[in-house]
């Protein structure tokens, strides 16, 4: 599976695409939203991981932007740290499929992954 991962932090990519990579998966960085826009134009993926706080575009702008442009039909899980209920009600509200919290172990992001694609 091919996985979009949208965060501003090189830290997070490497540490999450090495997740992804241990167990046979292909990560692709995007550092922003805006980024993020640009890279789907070309990138086909399965999933996107999407961070919350980011420059440029946010990704609740993200999101809105995706509703307004059905820019990808495929799966957006949260990543994030914010935790309160309205911003994940927000989040599910603006199309995201599911919410992780950081930070997260490998065995939680692979089990949200598995209930994502159980979903559909």
């Amino acid at each position: 599976m091919k996985i979009m991962i949208v965060d501003d932090s090189k830290a997070i990519y490497m540490m999450v695409s090495g997740m992804l990579t241990e167990r046979g998966h292909q990560a692709v960085w995007a550092e922003d939203g805006v980024d993020a826009c640009e890279k789907l134009k070309t990138e086909k993926v399965d999933l996107i991981l999407l961070d919350w706080n980011m420059p440029n575009m946010s990704g609740p702008e993200f999101l809105e932007k995706n509703q307004a442009e059905n820019i990808t039909e495929v799966p957006i899980v949260m990543m994030t740290t914010e935790n309160k209920p309205d911003f994940i009600k927000k989040a599910l509200q603006l199309g995201a499929v599911e919410y992780i919290m950081k930070p997260f172990t490998s065995d939680i992001l692979f089990n949200k992954i598995e209930l994502v694609f159980d979903l559909e």
